[in-house]
């Protein structure tokens, strides 16, 4: 099934069951942008950590149970489209235990954020000193650095916009 024993051990390793679809799309000096589609799960996965604030997109509906290397526990429900802030985070494992498969584009951000949490973020979902996201069909500025997902397609692109229709959700680097 797999060409090299390598991908199963890497997806063991970050704690994605072996069966997760992941490709990465976006992988750069500013950020890197996994693409997974996580299957209903039996267990949870092996203990991992986040070393980096992410910005999660949730192109499918998502239960997903969080253990805590201190026993705490989250159980989220995310609903498709909803949009989250995952900042870093110490050892803990997680279960999808949603009954169908979930499509979510996580965007791990690798550079501490030089702007201001929000004043002028009419419209943004998130705004704080790393990034801003919003949904729009136009590009920011010329010489902005963004992710922009097209949220019915997946299609995942660095500073261009994704062709088609939308939803775009635009994760632009402060």
């Amino acid at each position: 099934m797999f060409r090299s024993g390598r991908l199963l051990v890497c997806l063991l390793l970050t704690g994605l069951s072996a069966f997760a679809q992941r490709s990465i799309p976006v992988d750069n000096e500013f950020v890197r942008v996994v693409s997974v589609v996580d299957p209903h799960v039996t267990k949870p996965g092996t203990m991992h950590v986040h070393e980096q604030n992410r910005v999660m997109l949730y192109l499918d509906a998502a239960d997903i149970n969080i253990r805590h290397e201190d026993g705490k526990g989250e159980d989220q429900h995310w609903r498709a489209g909803d949009i989250g802030w995952s900042p870093a985070s110490g050892r803990h494992t997680s279960e999808h235990v949603s009954a169908a498969a979930t499509r979510i584009v996580e965007i791990e951000l690798r550079k501490p954020g030089t702007g201001a949490a929000g004043a002028s973020s009419k419209g943004a979902i998130i705004d704080n000193s790393q990034v801003r996201v919003y949904k729009s069909a136009t590009a920011p500025p010329a010489g902005s650095n963004y992710v922009a997902v097209n949220m019915s397609t997946a299609e995942t692109l660095w500073n261009r916009m994704p062709s088609g229709g939308g939803p775009v959700v635009i994760t632009l680097l402060k």
